[in-house]
């Protein structure tokens, strides 16, 4: 790899083996344009070589090259060649089934986000999707993304995994308007040398989550059920912690780099995340612009509103707190809301989703309530068997430990045990596994257990009662009214 600078603008030389295929956003160029940079042309033995430019350092920057034997598969949208490379880390074979599925996804994706901020001005787009045995994650590029899931999600069966893949793409490609496009202004021009905090990561991050999501139930790559599943699994992880209670979303953006990314093992119980919290907060903000405009308008036209005003190409680039503020009183509904939203960003406390939920005709219940006959949405109601027994604990399991890594609320053990524990056995039977207490910890409701703690290499007994798992109120309940199909239903059907 080899990269020359000459007024701003790099290029790049990579010398690859002659069976392997990059895939980058950066554009390719003719290697006669890289010789008066100094490139000697010479290609070595079994190799062959790929010349890219990119227009400055940003760009260089941020144009990941994924290069392997495997070869990438091209589908147009709207005009635009969208590039798919999906390879699989440990070498398993893909089938092409996979690769026209997940095409098909981001098709419908894409499709749905260009009905509403237009179709974008790129040459194309690139998905790098690189298949786990369990690491999974995304960052989004100008006109790419590089993401990773666990290798299941494409097994048969897999809903969840699939769900969540989807999700993720969705996301990511959310960000070429939210993020790369539009920025906070201090990011139009990145200091490098200091870290460049922001209070709007609750915006971008967690407005990003919420759009991407009902994107995805929008253009029809999740079912209504899908998105009702995960809002439960965003509430249940909203109620099991209490920062909301210590830190502002706002606060929540600004410390992001010390307490997201670098995080102590206390950081659950007085910190929130920008993404969980900043959705559920923007969730809140868009049931209550839908009331007022009759249905007439959501969130989501705050976000193209935004990205219209204030991309990186318009005369005024770049937003603060001020620019979302003033965007979001010129949209039907939304002009007295400044109040709400700043409400919801700088004030402690959990913001009004089940007065969300009652704008949408919905309710949110833990799933044990007596269920109506025309409720059709039961598919992940819970079963009833043997009261679970419940502790409180996040466990984590590694080189056959087994170790506390944090503590829900209102956990019985909080006060005798510690973060970092081992939990080495339960009423003297060995314990290796989170399954393994779970099976034991059933229908023993009330009950005192004796369990053996390794702590600093110190065996500790500790007694606790064993307590039932508390019924939180996560799952949506009912059909909803004609504002719930406003949000969920696709801009093609208007």
């Amino acid at each position: 790899h080899r990269s020359v600078v000459e007024e701003n603008q790099v290029g790049v030389t990579m010398h690859l083996p002659s069976k392997w295929i990059p895939a980058t956003q950066l554009p390719p160029v003719e290697a006669n344009w890289l010789n008066h940079l100094g490139e000697d042309g010479q290609t070595p033995a079994g190799c062959a070589t790929h010349h890219f430019v990119a227009k400055n350092r940003d760009e260089l920057l941020d144009g990941i090259v994924e290069a392997n034997a495997t070869p990438s598969d091209t589908i147009e949208i709207n005009g635009i060649p969208h590039h798919l490379k999906l390879w699989d880390s440990g070498g398993a074979s893909i089938d092409s089934d996979a690769v026209e599925r997940i095409q098909e996804a981001i098709r419908l994706i894409a499709e749905e986000s260009h009905r509403l901020f237009g179709v974008p001005d790129i040459p194309d787009y690139t998905t790098v999707l690189q298949l786990t045995s369990g690491s999974r994650g995304g960052l989004e590029h100008l006109r790419s993304q590089t993401s990773m899931v666990p290798r299941k999600a494409l097994w048969a069966g897999q809903k969840e995994g699939w769900r969540d893949l989807v999700s993720l793409l969705s996301h990511e490609y959310m960000h070429l308007w939210n993020v790369k496009d539009l920025r906070p202004k201090k990011y139009l021009n990145y200091d490098l040398d200091v870290e460049q905090t922001t209070d709007l990561l609750w915006w971008f991050e967690g407005g990003t989550s919420w759009l991407g999501d009902v994107i995805c139930v929008r253009s029809g790559v999740w079912s209504e059920d899908d998105y009702r599943i995960d809002f439960k699994r965003k509430m249940k992880r909203h109620l099991r912690g209490d920062g909301n209670s210590k830190q502002t979303l706002a606060e929540s953006s600004h410390e992001a780099w010390i307490h997201l990314y670098r995080p102590n093992p206390h950081a659950t119980e007085h910190r929130i995340s920008y993404y969980n919290e900043g959705e559920l907060a923007l969730f809140c903000l868009d049931a209550e612009i839908r009331r007022r405009s009759k249905g007439n308008s959501g969130l989501e036209l705050l976000f193209a509103e935004l990205w219209k005003k204030h991309n990186r190409n318009s005369p005024n680039p770049g937003v603060g707190e001020a620019e979302i503020f003033a965007a979001l009183h010129t949209i039907e509904g939304g002009s007295r809301l400044v109040g709400m939203l700043r409400t919801l960003i700088h004030e402690k406390g959990r913001p009004p989703v089940n007065d969300a939920m009652k704008t949408f005709g919905l309710l949110l219940t833990s799933g044990k309530e007596e269920k109506d006959d025309d409720d059709d949405f039961k598919a992940d109601e819970s079963k009833e068997g043997p009261s679970r027994g419940w502790l409180g604990l996040r466990l984590t399991e590694r080189s056959g430990l087994l170790k506390i890594s944090a503590f829900e609320i209102p956990s019985p053990m909080r006060n005798i045990a510690q973060i970092g524990d081992e939990i080495v056995a339960i009423s003297g039977q060995r314990v290796h596994t989170t399954k393994d207490v779970k099976e034991y910890l059933k229908g023993k409701v009330g009950d005192e257990v004796k369990i053996a703690l390794a702590r600093q290499g110190r065996m500790i007994p500790i007694c606790v009662e064993v307590v039932e798992e508390p019924q939180l109120a996560v799952t949506i309940k009912g059909k909803g009214n004609r504002l719930w199909r406003s949000l969920i239903g696709s801009q093609n059907d208007e």
